[in-house]
């Protein structure tokens, strides 16, 4: 995950050399501004919050919420515009029980 996403009505321009990271703000939406960690368009809280390492252990967790999301919704066995049935349902919400 390397690109910057940013809203069409922001300027690259306004970012300068200040963390990309946006922030919702009473005027509309700003960029951190921070000072960049090296080789991020983020500040180093901000690049936390954003990337996950390879092999930490926060990557591991995360692979098993989608893994079990995955399974939760029939994997690549699900139907386009179907109406989620009461089974779905009660598989998501346990699925989401198991991760809080």
């Amino acid at each position: 995950m390397r690109d910057i996403i940013l809203p069409r009505d922001f300027e690259v321009e306004e970012l300068g050399s200040g963390c990309a990271y946006l922030i919702e703000g009473p005027g509309g939406r700003l960029a951190c501004g921070a000072p960049r960690r090296a080789a991020s368009p983020y500040c180093a809280h901000h690049h936390s919050l954003c990337y996950i390492a390879c092999g930490s252990s926060a990557e591991a967790r995360r692979m098993r919420e989608v893994e079990t999301l995955a399974s939760a919704v029939g994997g690549r066995r699900a139907r386009r515009g179907a109406v989620p049935s009461e089974h779905f349902l009660e598989r998501l919400e346990q699925a989401i029980r198991d991760f809080s």
